[in-house]
Formats: C-alpha cells, sequence, structure tokens
C-alpha cells in the first residue's frame, strides 16, 4: 500500500460548503480526475461510491484500488493506493503486483498534477 498526500484548493473548485464538509466535493472531484485520466496510462477504471476508484490492468486479474479521504484542516488530501493479493500468491505474482503498484501510483501522481489546484505532493 503507498500513500499520495498533497493539498487541494477547495475554492478553485467552487465547492466550499460549510467548514465540516470543506473538501468532501473535491474528493470526489478527485476521483472523477483520475477516472478520467489513469486510462492514458493503462489503467482501467471503475467509478465507486464518493471518493473511491477500483482500477485494473489488461490481463492481470488482481484488483487495485484508489481511495482518496481528507486529513486536515489545511486541506490536505490523501490518496491511498491498495492491492487485494490472494493468500496463495506465488514469488512471481507478488513481483508483479509491486510493480503494478509503483507504475499506479506514478500515474496517480503525474494525473493529479495536471490540476493546477493540487500541489504540494509528498509520499508518505
Amino acid at each position: 500500500m503507498r500513500k499520495l498526500q498533497f493539498t487541494a484548493n477547495c475554492e478553485q473548485h467552487q465547492h466550499v460548503m460549510d467548514a465540516k464538509n470543506q473538501c468532501h466535493i473535491t474528493q470526489e472531484y478527485v476521483a472523477d480526475l483520475l477516472v478520467g485520466k489513469l486510462n492514458q496510462y493503462g489503467f482501467h477504471t471503475l467509478p465507486q461510491s464518493g471518493d473511491h476508484v477500483a482500477v485494473s490492468v489488461d490481463n492481470h486479474a488482481l484488483p487495485l484500488s484508489i481511495t482518496c479521504q481528507s486529513s486536515d484542516q489545511e486541506g490536505h488530501l490523501v490518496c491511498e493506493i491498495t492491492s487485494y493479493p490472494t493468500e496463495d500468491q506465488d514469488w512471481l505474482d507478488r513481483i508483479n503486483e509491486r510493480s503494478l503498484l509503483n507504475q499506479l501510483a506514478q500515474a496517480v501522481e503525474n494525473a493529479l498534477k495536471t490540476d493546477e489546484s493540487f500541489s504540494g505532493f509528498e509520499w508518505l
């Protein structure tokens, strides 16, 4: 699992509703942005509920997912990239999984960097 933290300028998306839910719609915006952009990097995406995105790769049955959640009052969001390996996975499949996670992480970062309202990218 990898985590990418970045700052989202919620005001630029014109989705500020109140102090409690300030970035809620921005999380959905991130999910929609990733659904639209990750296909350019060879990943097939399926929107899930709200701020979740399911990701798969052709000829690879391993499900990958991206979840973005608000982390603090300063507007930071954390996107978590997760895989769900099977228990009986052999070493070659584990290597493939790690490689796919790295490729997905880079694709997520590059896709988010295309939007000027996101900044301060840092891997946790």
